[in-house]
């Protein structure tokens, strides 16, 4: 995870900069980095509440974006454009560059095993965030945010990648001739909201494992990290 521990202020201030923006409420934006481990189980101080806003925040900037850019782009195609864009491994990548990865406060729990939840951490942060910059900011602020981070790649040329990554996956594996082979290898959390952990093997080895809310969100974003690591495929 991180090779130093920066202070509560500090992992503030470093967020602040990078969201460009100074919240009035800065316990907002604490909760919107602190993962559940670290709240002893109190659900109103981690950011699961603020992702489950932030995700419906996220989705409707992101279908106005596209309404409003392609006038004449069917429904089925923004869809797809949309779905494209906000797709976990995506998140994940452009928190990543941004040194989210050094903000998000665990507990002691999860540091030792925090490298292999941290993808699906960053993107619950890119979601908590952005429903924190909306309730500090409003929607405009939420829509610079989201806009300046993802409005580069809202490109009709997207739509060409927008097939889901299983499929795109299978197709490209099956063209050289390999196997693949989806496993279920972790399951966690509450009832009302499981965890799981798919990894996905080709030709019997393991490439990758992601996390996801559901087996079939989670096999999907164990095949985009191989369509986004595995040499050749992309």
């Amino acid at each position: 995870m991180e090779t130093s521990t920066p202070s509560y202020d500090d992992r503030l201030t470093r967020a602040e900069a990078i969201l460009a923006y100074r919240f009035r409420d800065r316990a907002l934006l604490q909760q919107a980095l602190t993962h559940a481990s670290a709240t002893e189980g109190d659900p109103l101080d981690d950011y699961e509440r603020l992702e489950f806003l932030g995700d419906a925040v996220l989705g409707f900037i992101i279908a106005e974006a596209v309404y409003e850019r392609y006038p004449t782009m069917p429904e089925g195609d923004l869809t797809k454009l949309r779905v494209a864009v906000i797709r976990g491994s995506f998140l994940s990548q452009i928190m990543a560059e941004r040194g989210f990865a050094e903000l998000i406060i665990f507990g002691a729990s999860e540091k030792g095993s925090a490298s292999r939840g941290l993808p699906s951490a960053l993107e619950d942060c890119y979601e908590s965030a952005t429903a924190a910059l909306y309730l500090d900011g409003g929607l405009d602020e939420a829509r610079r945010w989201v806009l300046d981070t993802l409005g580069p790649f809202l490109s009709a040329e997207l739509l060409q990648t927008a097939t889901s990554p299983k499929t795109r996956l299978q197709e490209v594996v099956q063209e050289r001739g390999r196997s693949i082979e989806y496993r279920i290898v972790d399951e966690s959390g509450p009832a009302h909201a499981p965890r799981f952990t798919a990894a996905v093997l080709i030709d019997g080895r393991e490439r990758a494992r992601a996390q996801g809310a559901s087996k079939k969100e989670a096999q999907s974003e164990a095949a985009a990290l191989v369509l986004r690591d595995f040499p050749g495929i992309e």
